[in-house]
């Protein structure tokens, strides 16, 4: 299997391949990692290699992908390069990945934002999800508080170009 993803604003090639013996070989971006997956309570996956051992959970939302990992999470996009030239060139808005609280607005009316950089922060299913600027532009409206509760798709942040 061959993937790429968008973290922060950043591409990334994940390689994933199963080995005989049952065990599974990745690589990201030229990085080499073997391990054992093997499946624990509530759907996620204790992944063991080299002696260290991780608890992962994912969950998916349209073309985000999200992956809990020791307390931390990774929100992933399949990118889609068109919509990231519509963005940069006309505007755009963000809109919540997937429904949840809004624990932090980083963005304020009329700063000038960059592709990637984390507008608001969201908490849900106990993970935190960091919401991104798709391209760079200026902040038009913030139409969310620290608090609130959002639904899937709900606009976040509209923004234009520069």
């Amino acid at each position: 299997m061959n993937v790429s993803y968008e973290h922060d604003g950043q591409p990334h090639t994940l390689i994933l391949e199963s080995l005989p013996d049952g065990a599974y070989r990745a690589e990201v971006n030229g990085r080499i990692i073997v391990f054992r997956a093997l499946p624990v309570e509530h759907g996620g996956w204790l992944l063991e290699s080299d002696g260290a051992r991780v608890v992962v959970h994912t969950a998916s939302s349209g073309s985000d992908r999200f992956a809990h990992v020791d307390g931390h999470t990774f929100a992933l996009t399949v990118p889609d390069s068109r919509q990231r030239r519509r963005v940069s060139a006309e505007g755009g808005s963000l809109e919540a990945p997937m429904p949840g609280q809004v624990t932090a607005v980083l963005a304020s009316e009329g700063e000038t934002v960059s592709a990637g950089q984390t507008l608001v922060i969201l908490e849900a299913m106990k993970m935190e999800i960091r919401a991104a600027a798709p391209g760079d532009g200026v902040v038009r409206r913030v139409l969310v508080a620290e608090g609130d509760v959002v639904d899937r798709g709900q606009l976040l942040v509209e923004f234009g170009a520069e």
